[in-house]
Parts: C-alpha cells; sequence; structure tokens
C-alpha cells in the first residue's frame, strides 16, 4: 500500500430497551470521532442488528450506508454480526471495526493506515492499556460538559508514561487484571481536564452505584472486582498492557483467512480474545510485551488507551450468561501447539453466510 485507499469503517450496534444508554453512546461516538477522522477515504458503515430497524434516520445523516440485519428469535451475537458485516457491506480491502461505546481520537485512523503502510502488518492494533470511565463521566462527555478530547490526551498522556506501565502500581488481584492505582500527580492531572462538578475529589463519595451503575455491572468480570483505594476510582479505572479490543484496522483478506471472529453460541464469545490468537497464530510475525503489540519488531501499539464509555451490564440480560464457557474454550485453543492451531483455523465463508442471511430475511 503506497497510496491512500478507502476504509470502511464498520460500527456494530443493538438497541436494548435494558440499555437505553447504548444508543446515546452510539450517537456520540460516531457523531464526535468517527465523523470527524482525519483520514479523507472513510466510508462510514452503521450495521446494526434487533428485531426492528432503530437507526435508518441516525445513519442517514450520518454514515455513509447502513445495514440491519434481522435477528433470528431474539438471539444476537456481537462476533456474527461482525462476520456478516464483511460479507454484506463489500468493504473493500480495508476496513476498520470500532464498537460504540469507545472513544477514539480523531486521528486514530489516519495514524493506524500509514502505520499498516509502513510495517505491513495485516491489522493494527493502535491502542495500549484500557480505561472504563465512570457513569458521571461518561455522562458529562455525552452531555456535552466534559471535553472529551482534552480528558483523553490527559489520559494518554498517563498511559504513555514509563511510570504506568510498571508493576509498580498494580492493584494486587487475581488473574491478569493489570490494574493500576494511579499516583496523586496523575490524578491531578486528569482533573486538570475536568470542568468543576466532574473532578475526582468531587465524585469520590458517591456510592458504588453513583459510579458504577449497580451491583449488576461486575457481571461481566473475570476477577474480583475491587476499588482503588485512591480518588482515581471516581474518574474510571485504569489497566496496563496491549490491548486487542474491537478498534482495529485490517486488511478485509487477513480477516478472511483468519476465519473472522468465532462464534460458537449465542451471547458473548470471546471474540476479540478469538481473532487475536487466530491472527498471531497465522501470521507468527506478531509479538507482544508489556509495552504493546508488535509486528516483525515494529511497535503498532500508539499512545491513547482503549477508552469505554459506561453503561448498565443489567443482570436479567441473557448475553453475558455463558461467558465463563467462552473463556475456558478459549482457553482451550490458546492452549494448543501452533500446529494444532493452525488446522483449526478455516476461513470466513463469505458465501455461506450471504445465502444463510438471504435464506433467514
Amino acid at each position: 500500500m503506497s497510496t491512500p485507499e478507502q476504509v470502511s469503517v464498520i460500527v456494530p450496534f443493538r438497541f436494548s430497551p435494558e440499555q437505553p444508554e447504548r444508543e446515546r453512546l452510539l450517537h456520540h461516538v460516531v457523531r464526535e470521532c468517527l465523523a470527524p477522522q482525519t483520514y479523507e477515504h472513510c466510508r462510514l458503515v452503521l450495521v446494526e442488528s434487533g428485531a426492528v430497524p432503530t437507526q435508518e434516520n441516525f445513519a442517514d445523516r450520518w454514515c455513509s450506508d447502513y445495514l440491519f440485519i434481522q435477528e433470528k428469535d431474539g438471539s444476537f451475537s456481537l462476533g456474527n454480526v461482525q462476520n456478516l458485516a464483511i460479507a454484506l457491506t463489500n468493504p473493500g480491502p480495508l476496513f476498520y471495526l470500532h464498537l460504540p461505546d469507545f472513544l477514539l481520537p480523531k486521528h486514530a485512523i489516519e495514524s493506524a493506515f500509514y502505520l499498516m503502510n509502513k510495517t505491513e502488518a495485516p491489522c493494527v492494533f493502535p491502542n495500549y492499556g484500557a480505561v472504563n470511565l465512570t457513569k458521571p463521566v461518561t455522562e458529562g462527555i455525552c452531555e456535552g460538559k466534559i471535553d472529551w478530547e482534552k480528558l483523553l490526551s490527559a489520559i494518554a498522556d498517563i498511559t504513555d508514561s514509563d511510570g504506568f506501565n510498571n508493576s509498580g502500581n498494580l492493584i494486587p488481584l487475581s488473574s491478569n487484571s493489570n490494574r493500576v492505582q494511579l499516583t496523586e500527580e496523575q490524578i491531578r492531572h486528569l482533573d486538570s481536564a475536568l470542568p468543576d462538578g466532574y473532578k475526582s475529589y468531587e465524585l469520590i463519595n458517591l456510592t458504588d452505584n453513583g459510579l458504577w451503575g449497580g451491583s449488576g455491572d461486575s457481571l461481566f468480570c473475570f476477577y474480583p472486582w475491587t476499588r482503588s483505594s485512591g480518588e482515581d476510582e471516581a474518574i474510571g479505572n485504569f489497566r496496563t498492557g496491549p490491548r486487542v479490543k474491537a478498534s482495529y484496522l485490517c486488511k478485509t483478506d487477513a480477516f478472511i483467512e483468519v476465519g473472522g471472529t468465532t462464534v460458537y453460541r449465542n451471547g458473548w464469545n470471546a471474540e476479540d480474545l478469538w481473532f487475536w490468537e487466530r491472527l498471531k497464530t497465522y501470521f507468527d510475525a506478531y509479538s507482544t510485551d508489556n509495552s504493546g503489540i508488535y509486528y516483525e519488531g515494529q511497535k503498532l501499539s500508539g499512545r491513547h488507551p482503549i477508552t469505554h464509555l459506561w453503561h448498565s451490564t443489567p443482570t436479567n440480560i441473557p448475553y453475558y450468561h455463558e461467558a465463563h464457557i467462552a473463556i475456558n474454550e478459549f482457553k482451550q485453543f490458546a492452549s494448543l501447539s501452533r500446529e494444532n492451531k493452525l488446522s483449526l483455523i478455516k476461513p470466513l465463508n463469505l458465501a455461506q453466510l450471504r445465502e444463510e442471511q438471504r435464506h433467514d430475511s
């Protein structure tokens, strides 16, 4: 790739009456993060799954294309929607997959494109670290009271620092959460990017319900839910390490070759983990360390973390009910030898997906 190419920016969405705030997040992320991307050759595609379409009017105004996928019997799988998006939207040679509850710097796609051009990596994961913003901070962003770009820049100052990715400030938890407790200096730096009413010392006395929306929000959590003892808990929780979340630039042929995203059941399928494991198995020039993701020794991870906007995860939503089963299935695959994993990787059958969707509709 020596000249700019069109990048299809694929945004999967499902409206849920139990999670009405997700629609507000979608609208904010599309309007504020994706539509103004500095890369000039973006084709913004909203892919909605559900019983009935809810975003046609919004997509008409803000997106290049809109695809509605009719759900069968109310079943939903994000991985299946991602695969169908590739099969049905004709993305061209490149696509950028982005979930609508993640903030994204306006230069992110342009930076990822030129990094792909430089490294020839089949997929670029541009983020390092992860931040889950609290409910009041998320609401302040969506209401326009918090300058999200200013806050994101302040967050990146911290997550890109040498002190963030060492183990000195990790909160001791089981598993590999990589949860970091920020220093007082780092917290004050974040406060400098927040207006009055949203500074850490003003929010810290809120209850767990006020910060995180209630106990149901810890359902989708594979390690003990532990608060930071510092005021950073009022802004979000911060995690170090490389991230392969669904915000990445990918060559369409590579996505197809590794089988797309894995779908074994309705609900959450550990899609991000499966895709990454198969990608780095098939293209064995990938490597990682605590500082980021590399392709043939060239660093892909940028300075910005995956920054997740708050939304509820009510316990009555079946989407997460088999999450632990999905994790165990993934771990079994990941433990195999490369030879055995390669034998199980099959190309994504686009023709079959199109036929099944035609039949279902």
